[in-house]
């Protein structure tokens, strides 16, 4: 079956240093490592590949395709932001009258898109380039903060990092939510201050706080007319709003950005873009193209800029004088695609247990598909045993397509040897093992609790 868009949803776990590697590359002088935030630590742990600049500045070895491979890695903010341009100038729109009138304007804004579709770009372009820029022309300050909610998980983590980013320093404990909140209101109005504060992956704190989501739709009216705080919403979908009440959606301003997967054609031009990566004519357009198509399978940015920067290092292993279609080929090879985990957590209920049918069955008979029919019969004993009221057919028709398309399965109509047309279910992303082991950690827990 051929691969399509939805595996842009899959990720590649990082190569992590272990502690004595970490501790042998702070002890590099400040003159051998990256000056990038990323490399301030310990040079660079990036996809199974270790680098810092002695390395690629004094190396016997032949002379590298990278001119500056920084430019290629995730957390570098490009100059250019091809196909996304349209979407900063609305997302600024929506934030003029912050700009123009700090203390009398607040706003909320919603970001949506897939994994690699400029989501996190597009907002620290606002926040850390045109917005502070436009808001000191009308005499303003407004500052901002990026913060992502898989790593901070609570409102009451989130202010503490606010307070730090002014220059205050609060413990993560001994204060109340609403102390630390009206401390962080207070030092804004003091210093005439407008914080904008961006929530990535918003539904994993909305999630497991519903009630989170209303406390920041309600933060304008902790200061009437001084308007101290603006928030930036971003997610994958808008799916968690189907766990908040009505009047915390009644709450919302709803202005939505949604952004979509991206065509070989745009990933095309991204790369082009930050060719410069490359010394001069060790990337060239073919090889440009061949890595805009395979990455137009899943419509991922990220991972279009992860495919040449991986091709670049096996051409510099090759000592190659360019990157040649092999080793975009053998980049591919070392990147298949993977389940991630985090993906799992973003499943309904039933769809999780769908998926412990299909594991179950492929693990138990050992065979590479099994049909609906057999997955419709062991998911409803699944859910009996766990009192569960099962779904009918079609919705479970509608969750089997759902997850073929997220990429989690693989469907195709029965061939020879089978007495009519039924949908075959398989895996390749992950073993049937593994993921019964994810899934039974999580979805198995909390219905038996």
């Amino acid at each position: 079956m051929s691969l399509d868009r939805s595996h842009q949803n899959r990720l590649f776990e990082p190569c992590l240093p272990t502690p004595s590697e970490t501790a042998g590359l702070t002890a590099l002088s400040d003159a051998n490592t990256f000056t990038a935030p990323l490399y301030n630590q310990c040079g660079v742990w990036y996809q199974g590949y270790k680098t810092n600049r002695a390395e690629s500045l004094s190396s016997p070895m032949a002379r590298s395709v990278f001119r500056d491979e920084i430019i290629l890695l995730q957390e570098y903010l490009p100059h250019q932001i091809p196909h996304r341009e349209a979407q900063l100038k609305k997302l600024e729109l929506y934030f003029q009258n912050v700009a123009q009138s700090a203390s009398k304007a607040s706003q909320v804004v919603m970001i949506t898109g897939p994994v690699g579709s400029g989501k996190t770009m597009l907002t620290k372009k606002l926040l850390f380039e045109s917005l502070p820029r436009k808001a000191a022309l009308y005499g303003n300050l407004v500052k901002v903060l990026h913060v992502n909610c898989r790593i901070d998980r609570s409102l009451q983590a989130i202010l503490v990092k606010a307070l730090k980013s002014l220059g205050q320093s609060y413990p993560t404990r001994g204060y109340s939510f609403e102390e630390l909140l009206t401390a962080l209101v207070e030092e804004l109005r003091s210093n005439r201050t407008h914080l904008v504060i961006a929530f990535d992956e918003v539904d994993s704190l909305i999630l497991s706080d519903p009630s989170a989501l209303y406390t920041i739709t309600r933060l304008r009216e902790m200061a009437p007319g001084n308007q101290v705080l603006s928030s930036i919403l971003i997610s994958k979908t808008t799916d968690y709003l189907k766990k908040v009440d009505l009047s915390t959606l009644s709450s919302l301003q709803w202005n939505e950005i949604a952004l979509d997967y991206y065509p070989p054609e745009q990933l095309a031009d991204i790369i082009t873009s930050r060719s410069e990566a490359f010394n001069d004519g060790c990337l060239d357009e073919d090889a440009i193209q061949f890595a805009a198509d395979i990455a137009g399978q899943f419509g991922d940015a990220r991972y279009a800029l992860d495919l040449v920067y991986r091709a670049g290092k096996l051409a510099d292993d090759a000592e190659s004088p360019r990157v040649l279609p092999e080793h975009i080929r053998a980049a591919k090879a070392s990147l298949p695609p993977q389940l991630r985990k985090e993906e799992l957590a973003y499943l309904t209920t039933h769809q999780k247990l769908l998926l412990m049918a299909i594991s179950t069955l492929l693990k138990k008979g050992d065979s590479t598909y099994v049909t609906i029919g057999e997955v419709e019969e062991s998911y409803t004993a699944l859910c009996e045993s766990m009192n569960v009221a099962a779904y009918k057919h079609t919705q479970v028709w509608s969750d089997v397509n759902e997850l073929s398309r997220k990429g989690i399965i693989e469907t195709q109509l029965s061939g020879k040897g089978m007495r009519g047309r039924t949908t075959m279910i398989g895996l390749s992303l992950v073993s049937a093992k593994e993921l019964m082991g994810e899934l039974e950690k999580g979805v198995v827990a909390s219905l038996r609790a």
